[in-house]
């Protein structure tokens, strides 16, 4: 939900309150997130708008309540594995000790950048206007889950599809990939970085990763830097 709610809010658009299906006890919501994967991911979306209505809370703050709940609901270790595809299995013990924190400091500043004072007040504007359904989940297993949903924007006609893709961890559901719109947010980085593997082997991969990941840093760094908007 975070890759989901920031891109969107960076774009111009606000997350509204999430709807659920009929039926659903929207106080049970919570109790039921640990075990219910639906339940998981609403809880989560809720959480991370809360974080947005709140006109008083400074920049540096957001982020951060941002980046916590991404720590919650996201599963960053299996995110990273899967981005890697085949190459994760020729990586050293040492390699994936150093890749697997990396990527995920990547992935989160790169979207936590998105968000600037200018997003922030247009989310607090549109955010009545948009909603979120969550129309089913399916399961394979007792510990894979996907749960379906769509975004419904005022001024666009067919709603966004958004499918999480989320499995057990220690008796709690996580999200390890999601699709936007038919994209697979962790596909797509596999397809890149399964290039510059081939291409460059895994010390230029890696190197070239961590000088993206401290420019993404050094922005967040200074938060009033400006960015124009798109």
């Amino acid at each position: 939900m975070l890759a989901i709610l920031v891109s969107v809010a960076a774009n111009g658009h606000a997350a509204g309150a999430p709807h659920a299906p009929a039926g659903v006890n929207h106080g049970a919501i919570a109790a039921a997130a640990a075990t219910d994967p639906m339940a998981q991911v609403q809880d989560g979306v809720a959480a991370v708008i809360a974080v947005f209505r709140d006109p008083a809370m400074p920049l540096r703050q957001r982020r951060a309540q941002l980046s916590a709940l991404a720590d919650r609901y996201f599963d960053f270790a299996a995110m990273a594995q899967s981005a890697m595809g085949y190459h994760w299995r020729s990586l050293t013990p040492a390699q994936r000790a150093e890749y697997v924190p990396l990527f995920t400091a990547f992935i989160k500043d790169a979207y936590l950048t998105q968000m600037r004072d200018y997003v922030v007040k247009k989310v607090q504007s549109e955010l009545p206007a948009v909603r979120f359904d969550y129309t089913r989940e399916s399961f394979d297993g007792a510990d894979y889950a996907t749960v379906y949903s769509n975004i419904h924007l005022p001024e666009q006609k067919d709603p966004i599809a958004v499918n999480y893709l989320m499995h057990r961890v220690n008796g709690e559901w996580r999200i390890y990939d999601l699709t936007i719109a038919a994209i697979d947010v962790i596909g797509n980085y596999r397809s890149q970085f399964n290039h510059a593997l081939n291409d460059q082997g895994y010390d230029k991969m890696i190197a070239t990763l961590r000088a993206k990941q401290q420019a993404l840093r050094r922005e967040l760094a200074n938060p009033e830097t400006p960015r124009p908007a798109a």
